[in-house]
């Protein structure tokens, strides 16, 4: 639908400037020049052992009941925010994204070595990574989007303070089958390979403005590592 694609490989060739995050900005200006020279050889191990892939699929909205939206196939998104950027949205795009198992397995090896720097900067590289990847790719969608007339709501997603909700995680996985790239799911809602995320964008004409992210609607998001929204008082 949309002329978008179900399947993307996702582009991991990443400057540091687009994996800025509160976390890994803190960490390199107050590291020393051996743990920053150590960092940027995890974040380029990180890129190397990356197995970045997304699929995604369009769901139309029947309707809105309460802090709910209801979607074709009589699933439900369960979130205030959602409703309040979405709720007029013809389409629901729901995306899962994830960078494959080989980085959670080298930071496994990293620790079983003792490495725990080495895992530590990894895991961190890896966590940016992902969210640097799928934030390109959302870029790259909402440009197919815009060539239709069409606009998308910025990604949201279960677990996160105005999604609290992760049981929509499975609703998600569900919908969007994303065993077909190696994701499975466990009981609790979350998601392996670690290094994985969903999101949920709406799709429509006259959608209401919002904030340029996610972070600006979190209730942590002054204190949180991976803020995008520090700017804020």
């Amino acid at each position: 639908m949309y002329g978008l694609n179900h399947y993307y490989k996702l582009n991991v060739e990443l400057a540091e400037r687009d994996i800025s995050t509160a976390r890994w900005d803190t960490l390199f200006k107050t590291s020393t020049s051996s743990s920053r020279a150590l960092m940027k050889e995890m974040l380029r191990e990180a890129q190397l052992l990356a197995r970045a892939e997304a699929v995604c699929r369009v769901l139309p909205v029947l309707g809105v009941s309460g802090n709910k939206i209801v979607l074709e196939e009589g699933r439900a998104l369960t979130s205030s925010l959602l409703v309040r950027l979405a709720g007029n949205a013809r389409s629901m795009l729901l995306i899962i994204c994830t960078l494959g198992h080989t980085i959670d397995k080298r930071v496994e090896e990293y620790n079983r070595r003792g490495l725990a720097a080495r895992a530590y900067f990894l895991d961190v590289a890896g966590t940016c990574i992902i969210e640097a990847a799928a934030r390109r790719l959302v870029e790259e969608i909402k440009g197919q989007l815009r060539a239709r007339g069409l606009e998308a709501t910025i990604p949201l997603g279960p677990g996160h303070s105005y999604w609290e909700n992760l049981k929509d995680q499975r609703v998600i996985y569900e919908l969007v089958n994303p065993s077909t790239i190696g994701v499975s799911i466990l009981e609790s809602g979350i998601m392996l390979p670690r290094k994985s995320l969903s999101m949920a964008l709406g799709i429509g004409r006259g959608l209401p403005p919002s904030a340029e992210n996610h972070c600006y609607y979190c209730s942590i998001r002054q204190k949180c590592p991976l803020s995008r929204a520090r700017d804020l008082p």
